[in-house]
């Protein structure tokens, strides 16, 4: 088998397309793994790297140039940039503004403020002010 490949900075998304003369378990096996979303985040906390699953993460945040990783009880460090770690997150992310991502499974409440924002409280009793224009996305993946 060969693979040409060709990197384009102009695109939105990562993309591939591989011609192959037959299907084997293997290659299905790696095309299953390359569509998959992340599971875990390899963060870190002192002088400790763990995984961290993405279902246990409450809001990701971007603080200098590292993501600050907060889960219920624990805060954590990923050394990535923001708009990377949230094309690797499952569909239960969304982000809440420019710097920060929260796990919509993981809200408390919303507090609806007079001024047409909204205030998410998370589970870890963490505030998040949605943005405006990432308001509309909250609504629809909450069905409200």
């Amino acid at each position: 088998m060969k693979i040409n490949f060709h990197i384009d900075p102009k695109l939105k998304a990562d993309h591939a397309d591989f011609w192959l003369r037959e299907l084997t378990d293997h290659l299905a096996t790696i095309i299953t793994q390359l569509n998959q979303k992340n599971e875990v985040l390899w963060c870190y906390q002192d002088n400790e790297i763990s995984p961290i699953a993405c279902a246990d993460i409450v809001v990701l945040q971007a603080v200098g140039n590292r993501i600050q990783v907060d889960t219920a009880d624990k805060t954590y460090a990923y050394h990535a940039r923001l708009a990377y770690v949230i094309d690797q997150l499952p569909a239960e992310f969304i982000e809440a503004s420019r710097g920060t991502v929260i796990n919509y499974r993981k809200i408390d409440h919303l507090e609806l403020l007079g001024n047409g924002k909204i205030d998410v409280l998370m589970t870890n009793q963490q505030r998040v002010q949605m943005s405006r224009r990432k308001i509309k996305n909250l609504k629809e993946k909450l069905g409200i």
